[in-house]
Parts: structure tokens; C-alpha cells; sequence
């Protein structure tokens, strides 16, 4: 208590120039005419009328706010003087000099913070203004109207509009569903095309799957190469996280150095000098025994519900083919509740049943002949095509908690909590990881069995065409099919739910029984594709309202 009273003693001339200037502004109003310091009555009537004319116009030009600043100046300068001149006759009278009024204010600056000087070069990259809230997300975008369509054409725009805002997350995801869907009818066109339909038909559904995979390997390899060498316009666009890491992880934690400093050029080099580059950062040949402990299970997975597909796909035709696959959305409504723990609405519980009642209905065919081989692979492939996606993500959440930092949080739109902002290193770094091992895992499961079930010397003495340049063309296209539908599944799951993810396969199949046939089809599978596709514009609203609610929720609970 004696320590706050002598503090406050000691400390009384704290406030003293404010009382001060306040007594010697009046004492000097009241000073006679003939004193020094007093100010001339035309001083005064000028400042006034100057200040007055500048507060009475509603637009000042240069010339007038030039002038009212020089006025300011004159009348700051003024007292400045004054206070000096008051502070000397206060010296000379004997009195205490008083503290300097310093502005120690803590509060933050409005404006963005500049380039810390301790802020190490690598972090160049990754360094954002404080004004964006969200990562790639500046203020003009997300703020609704003309501001957020404007603001999409500066410097990451694209992608802070599609991941920051409602709408534009809308628009991706639709965007996600449609290039998901059309890349799987694209890829069963090829198949068919490849096995039953085609000039040349290869009759091996289980080599053509294993060539089939080892050359989507080669794409992810050459895709992840692509995106490293346009890295700066993809980031410049916002599509930061489209950019596969070209490093290795440092062995001190999660992030690794130099991602973007050498240039695109040398990445094959890189492959094979020190490990970098490849896929996921870790090299060509990048393998973790741990991690592909992790991706064993999907990677186990993937390949029987890949093996299976193909063997339903190639000893029967489509009608059957879709049939023999009907239970797949109710196993993944089944598979979700149990192993995740998800509680579906009563909406999209009716609209994802009905829309599969429709598509049998549709489905339902006379005179078709059907083997047991085609039914049973098809019957056994829906569980594992309903449990890929739950595994996927798993295996994705499970890679991607393994690289984030003990403490960090990851937020994600709208509603989930990993679900991709496009700048996070770890993010990006977990998804090329699980392509990488999942491709590379299923090749290596997939290698013995090719060379047990005997299929390669059947082709090298039954297959006459190896060498047509149009074979290898369809094989091309259909693997090109296939990396898509692989590398855009992980999307899907991500952004959406494994349930939706599988849902999709619901109106494409309906789509695409249509377009096979040529149009050509009974009433009831018109009926069936019509009332199909409404049932799946109902689990499309239902599960927007859901992801809305959700969003409202988390935002709430904050």
C-alpha cells in the first residue's frame, strides 16, 4: 500500500502537460494585448473563417486542402512554440520538468502487418496478408454481391470464391459431382469398348485390370509432376493445394523445406538423386512401412472391388451388370451407421431407397441371358464398392493426422473438419500420399495373382493384335478413364460423405442404361430413369439442408 502511494507521489506530474496546455490556452486567451505571447485578433478571425469555409464545403480541391493543412500546420506549430516557450519559463522559475506525453497504446494497427524481419526465407510462399480471415480468401470475396464476382479475378480469387463462400462451395462440390459421374461413364464406355463391344476385344478382365492400374500409376506420377511445374499459376488462381509436394518430410516434424525454390526442370532428376519429387514428395519409389500398414486395408479393398467390377462387367451385359449392383447404396446407408456412427434424416433415408427402387424398376429386363459368374462377382463387389469410400477416408484422416503438428487444428467449409481450404501443406500432402501408396500397394497385391492365374502366356499366344497402335489407344484411354475416377474419388469423399459418394453411381447408372441402349428401352424404364432422377434431385436438396443446418451449427457452437 506504501508502495502504491509513493508510486502515485512520485508520479503525480504524469497528467501535468495536458492541465497545462488546457491553463495556458486560457491564461493565454486572457493575456493583454501588449503581451508576447498573446495572439493578434486577425490570427484568429483568419484560422476561423478558414475553418469554416473548409467544413461549409461539401468538395475541397487540391488547392483548398493544401491550404487547410497549411493552416493546421501554422496553428500546431503555434502551440508547440508555445508550450516550448512555457516549459523554459517554468525551467527558469525552478519548476520540475514535466513527462513527455508518449503514445504507448498496445492496441493492434488496423492496417496489415508487413513482412516480420525474422520470417525465414521459405516462408515466403506462404506468407498472407492479415486481412484475409480465411486462407485465400480476401475481402471482397464471400462478401456477397458484385464485390464477390469482382473479387474473383484478383490474385487467388478463384479459389478463395469456390472454398470460402457458400456459394462457391456449392458450385465445387456440384462441379466435383458431375466430373466424378462423367468420368465413370466415360470409363465404362472404354471397358466395354475394350472387352465385349470393340474391334479388338481382350477377353482378360484380370490383366486388363492390372495394365489398367499400372498405368494410372504412371498418371498420378506424370499429374503430380504437372501440377509441381505450374505451381505459381495455380497458386496465383487459388489452387494452391492442387500442387503435389516436391520435398520429402523433414524428420523433425510435418513440414518440409524448399518446396518451391528449384525449378520444375530438374524433377525427374530429383526422383533419382535424393528422393524428391515422385508423387507424395518422398521419391519415385517412396515407401514407409508404416504408412502402408495404414493404406493396406483400402488398398485390399479397391482391388477386389476393382477385380470384381471387372469380372461382372465382362461375362455380362449392362442390364445385368446394374442389377447385380442394385444393393450398393443400401449397403453404404447400412456400412455408414455402423461404421461411422452417422444418423441419416428420414429425407435422405426415402430419397436415397426410392431412387434405388426406381433404378431397379428401370433396370428390369425380359430375354436377357445371365450367367452365375457375372451375379455373383456383381452381388460380392456392391459390399466392397460401399466400404471403399469409408476406408478411403479413414486411411486419408488417419495419413493426415499423422502430419499435422500435436496442438494445430485444421478447419475446413462448410462442415467438416478436413475438408480442403486449398493452402494447408498437410492437407495437400496427406491426399498425394494416399493415391501414392493405395496405387502403389494395389499393383503389389495385384502382381502375384496375375502371374499365378496364368493369363500372360494365354495373351502371348491368343492375342494377334499387341502391336495396333489403336489397341493400345483404347487401353490409353481407358487408364486415363481410370486415373480420374481414382484420383477424383478422394475429392468427392472429402467434400461430400462416402453415402454420396456411392449415391452418384444411382442417376449415372440411370444416364448411362439410356445412352447404351440408344434410346431404345421399354416404358417402365422410362418411367423408372424419370422418377429415378426425381428422387435424386429430393437427396440432393435434402442433403443441402442437412449441410446448411450443419454449417449454422458449427458456426453456434464457435
Amino acid at each position: 500500500m506504501n508502495s502504491t502511494r509513493s508510486f502515485t507521489r512520485g508520479n503525480s506530474n504524469v497528467f501535468r502537460p495536458a492541465f497545462e496546455y488546457l491553463n495556458n490556452f486560457t491564461r493565454s486567451s486572457q493575456l493583454p494585448r501588449d503581451h508576447p505571447h498573446k495572439k493578434s485578433d486577425a490570427y484568429y478571425d483568419d484560422l476561423r473563417h478558414h475553418r469554416r469555409k473548409a467544413s461549409n464545403s461539401s468538395s475541397l480541391d487540391d488547392t483548398d486542402n493544401e491550404d487547410v493543412e497549411q493552416y493546421a500546420q501554422m496553428e500546431a506549430s503555434s502551440r508547440i512554440s508555445h508550450s516550448a516557450k512555457s516549459s523554459r519559463d517554468r525551467d527558469n522559475e525552478g519548476l520540475q520538468p514535466a513527462i513527455p506525453l508518449i503514445d504507448i497504446s498496445r492496441s493492434p494497427s488496423p492496417y496489415p502487418r508487413s513482412r516480420s524481419a525474422v520470417q525465414s526465407e521459405d516462408e515466403d510462399d506462404e506468407f498472407e496478408l492479415a486481412s484475409s480471415i480465411r486462407p485465400l480468401v480476401s475481402s471482397d470475396v464471400g462478401s456477397g454481391g458484385g464485390n464477390a464476382w469482382r473479387g474473383i479475378w484478383k490474385q487467388g480469387g478463384l479459389g478463395g470464391f469456390l472454398f470460402g463462400t457458400w456459394l462457391g462451395w456449392q458450385i465445387w462440390v456440384g462441379l466435383l459431382v458431375f466430373w466424378y459421374g462423367g468420368c465413370s461413364f466415360g470409363l465404362l464406355l472404354m471397358n466395354r469398348f475394350i472387352v465385349s463391344t470393340g474391334v479388338y476385344k481382350f477377353p482378360y478382365p484380370l490383366a486388363g485390370t492390372y495394365l489398367q492400374l499400372f498405368l494410372t500409376h504412371l498418371f498420378l506420377i506424370g499429374f503430380s509432376s504437372f501440377t509441381r511445374a505450374f505451381g505459381t499459376p495455380l497458386r496465383r488462381i487459388g489452387f494452391g493445394a492442387a500442387v503435389a509436394p516436391a520435398y520429402p518430410v523433414a524428420s523433425h516434424g510435418s513440414t518440409y523445406r524448399n518446396s518451391n525454390k528449384q525449378p520444375s526442370i530438374f524433377q525427374f532428376g530429383r526422383w533419382l538423386s535424393n528422393g524428391s519429387g515422385g508423387i507424395a514428395g518422398g521419391g519415385l519409389f517412396e515407401f514407409d512401412k508404416h504408412i502402408a500398414k495404414q493404406c493396406l486395408p483400402a488398398a485390399v479393398v479397391f482391388v477386389v472391388k476393382v477385380l470384381l467390377s471387372n469380372f461382372s462387367f465382362a461375362y455380362a451385359p449392362l442390364p445385368v451388370y446394374q442389377l447385380a449392383r442394385i444393393g450398393i447404396t443400401p449397403l453404404s446407408l447400412i456400412l455408414t451407421c455402423l461404421l461411422q456412427k452417422e444418423s441419416h434424416s428420414a429425407s435422405t433415408l426415402s430419397s436415397a431407397l426410392i431412387a434405388t427402387l426406381n433404378l431397379l424398376f428401370a433396370t428390369l429386363r425380359s430375354n436377357v441371358r445371365v450367367t452365375w459368374e457375372s451375379i455373383v462377382a456383381g452381388v460380392f463387389s456392391s459390399l466392397f464398392v460401399a466400404l471403399y469410400p469409408i476406408l478411403l477416408l479413414r486411411t486419408y484422416r488417419t495419413i493426415l493426422a499423422g502430419l499435422i503438428p500435436q496442438g494445430d487444428i485444421l478447419t475446413g467449409y462448410p462442415s467438416s473438419d478436413d475438408t480442403a481450404v486449398a493452402t494447408n501443406k498437410e492437407e495437400t500432402r496427406a491426399y498425394f500420399r494416399t493415391l501414392h501408396y493405395i496405387s502403389l500397394l494395389s499393383l503389389m497385391l495385384l502382381a502375384p495373382i496375375l502371374l499365378i492365374w496364368g493369363d500372360l502366356p494365354a495373351i502371348y499366344h491368343n492375342i494377334p493384335f499387341l502391336d495396333v497402335p489403336f489397341f493400345w489407344l483404347m487401353i490409353y484411354c481407358g487408364s486415363l478413364g481410370s486415373f480420374a475416377v481414382f484420383t477424383s474419388t478422394l475429392l468427392m469423399v472429402k467434400a461430400t460423405s462416402p453415402l454420396t459418394t456411392t449415391f452418384v453411381s444411382v442417376p449415372r447408372s440411370a444416364f448411362q442404361l439410356g445412352m447404351v441402349s440408344l434410346f431404345k428401352m421399354p416404358v417402365n424404364s422410362w418411367v423408372g430413369i424419370s422418377l429415378c432422377w426425381a428422387s435424386s434431385l429430393w437427396y440432393l436438396l435434402a442433403r443441402r439442408g442437412e449441410g446448411r443446418r450443419g454449417e449454422r451449427a458449427r458456426l453456434e457452437g464457435r
